[in-house]
């Protein structure tokens, strides 16, 4: 079980060092189209017992590194699709986290970035699935009403999206003003 936990915190590091590199890399830049203004009101709401991280997820140095709290203070559940939640956690120093925990598959990552990212995209996860295909995660700011890839079309909710068997690494996140293309590497 112990070489279980250590394989599972090592992946975890990897795929959020990773996804923060991939979301800091895709996503910054003056030439992108503006789509809200950073605001993420799901993080405004009264908490609930849900929006409460697992103490597995708080344990992980990826949390102690870079949420605001010790203890995930301010995380709210965002969506529940299946054995997939996600979570949005207020970071250090301006940052937001977004994190998945996948109950079924025993697995749980993070990405972080400036607030400032979600005026123009998403912190996001692309996370390779056993057939091939990504599941597609992201948190964006308020403004945003959808996330496309592989002409699939996921619906924002609570200020996320999840996008599964996506092929490719091409993601378009918008609004009906607005849209905004994003590499997630192929």
């Amino acid at each position: 079980m112990r070489k279980l936990r250590l394989q599972l915190g090592a992946a975890v590091l990897v795929a959020s060092a990773s996804a923060g590199l991939l979301t800091q890399i895709g996503l910054g830049g003056s030439d992108k189209v503006q789509i809200g203004n950073g605001s993420v009101s799901a993080l405004s709401r009264t908490a609930r017992a849900a929006d409460s991280l697992p103490q597995g997820v708080l344990d992980y140095p990826f949390a102690g590194r870079n949420f605001a709290s010790p203890n995930g203070g301010g995380s709210r559940l965002l969506q529940v699709q299946g054995s997939l939640s996600l979570y949005g956690v207020p970071g250090r120093e301006g940052m937001l986290c977004l994190v998945e925990v996948d109950t079924a598959a025993e697995t749980a990552g993070g990405a972080c970035a400036d607030r400032s990212v979600l005026r123009t995209g998403s912190i996001y996860m692309a996370d390779r699935q056993d057939d091939g295909s990504r599941l597609v995660v992201g948190l964006v700011g308020d403004g945003h009403t959808y996330a496309e890839a592989n002409g699939r079309r996921a619906t924002v909710e609570n200020n996320a999206f999840v996008l599964t068997h996506v092929d490719g690494g091409d993601l378009t996140v918008g609004s009906p003003t607005a849209s905004q293309h994003i590499d997630i590497g192929g």
